[in-house]
């Protein structure tokens, strides 16, 4: 697969708009993803070519699919850890065939309608009030759910985070789990801020 993206000739790629797409998305993520990691760091580094390489293949492997933004979030982590580029390849099809990248994001409207019911029974108070502020579809928790935190966290916690997912225990949602902890989390930070300032008001 690799070699068929290779062996496309400048003239070939003009002619096919679809790839040529991928390819300048890829390359401008690649340059901004993880650079302060000592792993991805320099402008010469080796990896980011992988990284680079990595994501074109997959476009070939998928091509329906393509690129889409996001996925050299997913992919970092992996390289990091398998420091192969076949390896790391094929760790990243699997981890996409139970991602939510496709074109009418069905997967993520569903965990973010199951994020909400979880919520509503966790923390009905903060639910209702997510409600009264037009937001109990929890839209901001998508990239949340998209990159599996990855934005969201250090590194070596995601780290931490995605191997204990990817054990499917205690449960194949974990992640939603983890998304309705950080949010009852929030509430009481909210929640304690507001009582602050009204029993602090004269």
């Amino acid at each position: 697969m690799k070699l068929q993206w290779k062996s496309i000739s400048e003239e070939q790629e003009r002619r096919n708009s679809r790839l040529r797409d991928n390819r300048s998305l890829i390359e401008k993520d690649v340059n901004r993803t993880d650079r302060t990691n000592r792993f991805y760091e320099g402008p010469n580094n080796p990896t980011l070519t992988l990284l680079h390489d990595i994501l074109m293949t997959y476009c070939m492997y998928d091509f329906d699919l393509g690129y889409v933004q996001g996925m050299s979030d997913l992919l970092s982590p992996i390289l990091y850890v398998m420091e192969n580029e076949v390896d790391a390849f094929w760790c990243f099809v699997s981890f996409m065939d139970q991602m939510n990248f496709e074109e009418q994001m069905q997967g993520m409207k569903t965990q973010l309608i199951q994020l909400s019911t979880l919520l509503r029974l966790l923390d009905l108070a903060f639910w209702n009030y997510l409600e009264s502020q037009d937001s109990g579809y929890l839209y901001f928790c998508f990239r949340w759910l998209l990159i599996r935190f990855k934005r969201e966290l250090s590194f070596h916690d995601v780290l931490r985070l995605w191997e204990v997912m990817w054990t499917g225990l205690p449960c194949q949602n974990f992640h939603l789990l983890v998304c309705s902890g950080a949010e009852t989390e929030s509430a009481k930070r909210f929640f304690s801020s507001c009582f602050s300032t009204s029993t602090s008001s004269p």
